[in-house]
């Protein structure tokens, strides 16, 4: 496999596990002025490195195709253009199954993403009362506490880059 080339998905891995320890940290730690400040960074900062170990690793197994990705590209139109030029591409087309899946880890993952990448804050939460006209604005969230999920995200996307590199070695 001499074509086959790691991507920064492994660092991007790391840093979403540090922060994952950070959360466990600070979920423990009552006497944090600022904690649910610290939560809400830590959290979206652990979704933002599992969102680009993702985008590495499809930059990894595109590369061993001899395809060009970068993160601003769907997988859907990645896939696509493999078939227009002539590549079946299964590992990839596996994974857009996955993302597209509605309930699967990574659907939900990608789509709690889009929710907090939204560039309008009224559509991603409901204003809360002010109860200090000098206190920041601060939004809450109408869905589920998605962010309990980082844990399992983090594990499925690890079970899942070392599966496909596995498959990728044999190729």
């Amino acid at each position: 496999m001499a074509k086959h080339q790691l991507s920064n998905a492994n660092q991007k891995r790391y840093f979403a596990r540090f922060y994952l320890e950070a959360i466990e940290k600070l979920d423990k730690d009552e006497t944090v002025i600022n904690r649910k400040a610290l939560l809400a960074a830590h959290q979206q900062s652990c979704l933002f490195h599992l969102v680009g170990a993702y985008q590495c690793f499809l930059w990894e197994v595109a590369n061993t195709y001899d395809e060009n990705y970068n993160a601003h590209m769907s997988l859907q139109a990645l896939v696509q253009r493999g078939r227009e030029n002539g590549k079946t591409l299964a590992e990839l087309e596996r994974i857009l199954e996955l993302e597209h899946a509605k309930g699967s880890w990574l659907n939900r993952m990608m789509a709690l993403w889009q929710r907090i990448s939204e560039v309008d804050p009224t559509q991603t939460g409901e204003k809360k009362e002010a109860a200090n006209l000098n206190a920041i604005e601060v939004r809450t969230f109408t869905e589920l506490d998605e962010f309990t999920q980082l844990s399992d995200w983090y594990n499925n996307l690890s079970e899942l880059i070392e599966e496909i590199r596995e498959l990728l070695v044999e190729w």
